[in-house]
């Protein structure tokens, strides 16, 4: 007599991201959360690894293009990651993939803050995460406006055009003012200037000194 066939349970993709920084957490911690995290709810894991990306954006990040094909097309059921980083530093790219998840009928799973949208009250932290991380961009930019108006009309023109005494992009020296003003300490600015690729004006690695003589340089110019 034949049997029912039975369908498998679909997988959680867990997605690993390792980047270039070595201030980051490593590959074997957030594969342990997340095999940690499928022992305790049951799932069925498939870790998709991602090495050298960065998290400003989610282009140029194939491993992840593959993911959320998976996703799209029903290969999958949710996509899971230890650290909200290890997905995006982006709020608009995080919010997005909220609303697309949703659009699909996947689900999103960030460990680190207890987002889980395959229950009622993990999909609401995930809009609240969204909310809270718009209002501080904002509050960031406030901050980052303030600072800029004790820079001299010269030192920001010498900034717009690129010049001395800066010796660096108006870009960079704008980031430089924006992760200070924010409230990170020294070498918070320079983990994540490092992070994010961003070099010294000699192609090096940020310290606290170089950003420190940076903001003088600005302040006095």
């Amino acid at each position: 007599m034949p049997t029912a066939a039975t369908t498998a349970p679909l997988p959680v993709i867990g997605y690993v991201r390792v980047s270039t920084d070595k201030q980051d957490i490593g590959p074997e911690v957030q594969v342990a959360e997340l095999h940690a995290a499928a022992a305790r709810r049951g799932w069925v894991l498939e870790i998709r690894r991602e090495d050298a990306a960065s998290a400003k954006s989610l282009k140029g990040r194939p491993v992840l293009a593959r993911v959320l094909d998976d996703l799209k097309m029903g290969r999958a059921h949710a996509l899971a990651v230890s650290k909200l980083d290890r997905l995006s530093r982006s709020v608009a790219d995080f919010a997005g993939m909220l609303e697309t998840a949703g659009q699909q009928q996947w689900a999103l799973i960030c460990l680190d803050l207890d987002v889980d949208t395959t229950t009622v009250t993990g999909a609401a932290m995930a809009h609240v995460t969204v909310t809270f991380a718009e209002m501080e961009r904002r509050r960031i930019g406030e901050r980052t406006r303030a600072a800029l108006t004790k820079i001299s009309p010269e030192a920001r023109d010498r900034m717009r055009r690129g010049g001395r005494p800066v010796n660096m992009p108006e870009s960079t020296a704008n980031r430089i003012v924006e992760l200070r003003a924010s409230g990170l300490t020294l070498q918070g600015v320079c983990d994540l200037l490092n992070t994010e690729g961003v070099p010294t004006a000699r192609g090096g690695q940020w310290r606290p000194a170089t950003v420190s003589k940076t903001l003088e340089r600005l302040q006095r110019a």
